[in-house]
């Protein structure tokens, strides 16, 4: 096993028996779903409650090392909690999914085979979701690279329903983005 799968068996081996559902996002997921990418850490979401993150958060630290001096309040402000694996030296992001879109991300995670593993990654449209969300320069990159694969093999209903719901929220640049890279 190379270190990424080394790393993901120790967030299964984590997440499985203490009852945790996560979904692979990022990077790693672009790498599952055949888009040609670098990354060097793993993101992970995690379904979780606000009530429950600092008990998540003392399972994660007793498993993994953080990076910052002060993980729990850490998460608790940004929903985000570095770590490292340190038996691979490997960077884990873990976010609290907290919203019904990353808790619906989680749910329609399916375990597939990678590597030698079976893993939850997320769909490619929640990922195509999540890229148009952050919006960043190499998000936009990721959705060209992405469109390129999967332009004709993506749940459309599911998309526009999706990004219907974050146009309420006032991001209509997700739909206008949506639309110069997938139609």
């Amino acid at each position: 096993m190379n270190p990424f799968e080394k790393t993901l068996k120790d967030i299964d081996d984590f997440c499985i028996p203490n009852k945790i559902k996560y979904a692979i996002i990022g990077g790693l997921a672009l790498i599952f779903h055949k888009i040609q990418r670098t990354t060097n850490d793993i993101d992970i979401t995690l379904l979780i409650d606000l009530e429950n993150m600092e008990s998540v958060s003392k399972q994660i630290i007793s498993k993994f090392k953080p990076i910052f001096s002060d993980p729990i309040p850490f998460f608790q402000k940004y929903f985000v909690l570095p770590v490292i694996d340190e038996k691979t030296e490997m960077r884990i992001d873990f976010s609290a999914g907290l919203t019904g879109f990353d808790k619906q991300v989680i749910e329609r995670s399916e375990r597939k085979k990678f590597g030698s593993l079976n893993l939850p990654f997320c769909t490619i449209e929640d990922l195509i979701v999540y890229k148009l969300f952050a919006a960043r320069h190499r998000d936009m990159a990721d959705l060209e690279e992405i469109a390129k694969i999967h332009k004709d093999k993506l749940d459309r209903i599911y998309l526009n329903k999706v990004l219907n719901e974050f146009s309420k929220l006032e991001r209509n640049d997700m739909i206008s983005n949506y639309q110069n890279f997938f139609l």
